[in-house]
C-alpha cells in the first residue's frame, strides 16, 4: 500500500506512480485489486473504499473493501448486490461525486449495520470496452468533499487497473492453452 504524504501536490502524483506500479506487479489478481482499493483509499484520503466486479450475467459478482474491521462488516446486513447507487454506477459508467450520497435519485440508502457515508466518490473500471466493475471510496477524511483532482488520480489508477486484469486475463489464458497443450503431447 502506498504511504500516506502531507503534500499533497507532487506527492499525490508520485504515490500514483507506485500505485500503478503495485498494480502492473500483478502476481495474484485477487491479491492485486485489494491493494488497488488500498491505494485508491490513500491517494483520496478516503475512509472507506471497495471494488464491485461484474459477473458474466451483469450483476456484482465480487465485492472488495477496505477500511472496515471484520467485526463491523459482520454486523451488515446484507452486502450490495449491484443495485440502487452502485447498480446505477454500473449501468451508467462515468464517475459520479456526491456529497452526500443519498442526494443521488438512485441511492437507496444503507442495510442495518453499515457504517456511516455520507461523501462518495465512484469511477469504473474497464477493459478495452467492456465494463468490468467500479471502484468506490467513501468518507473522506475531515468531512471534506472528494475533489476534481481526486477524481482525476482515481480515475487514472482505475484505467491502470483495467490494463493488469485484462493482462491477467491473458496470463491464465495462456497458461491454460500451455497446460491443454502438454496433456495432448503427454497423451500421445
Amino acid at each position: 500500500m502506498i504511504g500516506q504524504t502531507s503534500d499533497m501536490g507532487s506527492n499525490r502524483l508520485g504515490a500514483l506512480s507506485e500505485a500503478v506500479i503495485d498494480i502492473a506487479k500483478g502476481e495474484d489478481l485477487k491479491a492485486s485489486l485489494r491493494r488497488l482499493v488500498e491505494n485508491a483509499v490513500a491517494l483520496s484520503g478516503a475512509t472507506y473504499g471497495a471494488l464491485g466486479a461484474l459477473g458474466k450475467d451483469g450483476n456484482l459478482e465480487e465485492f472488495t473493501y477496505v477500511g472496515m474491521s471484520e467485526e463491523t462488516a459482520d454486523e451488515i446486513a446484507s452486502f450490495p448486490e449491484g443495485k440502487g447507487l452502485l447498480g446505477h454506477l454500473l449501468t451508467h459508467p462515468v464517475p459520479l461525486r456526491l456529497n452526500p450520497i443519498k442526494s443521488h435519485p438512485a441511492s437507496s440508502g444503507f442495510p442495518a449495520g453499515h457504517p456511516s457515508m455520507v461523501s462518495f466518490l465512484g469511477v469504473p473500471i474497464r477493459i478495452r470496452d467492456e465494463i468490468y466493475g467500479s471502484l468506490y471510496l467513501t468518507e473522506k477524511r475531515g468531512g471534506e468533499d472528494f475533489t476534481e483532482e481526486d477524481e482525476q488520480l482515481v480515475s487514472a489508477l482505475a484505467s491502470a487497473a483495467g490494463v493488469a486484469i485484462d493482462n491477467a486475463r491473458g496470463l491464465e489464458a495462456q497458461h491454460r492453452v500451455i497446460v491443454l497443450a502438454e496433456r495432448e503431447r503427454i497423451a500421445r
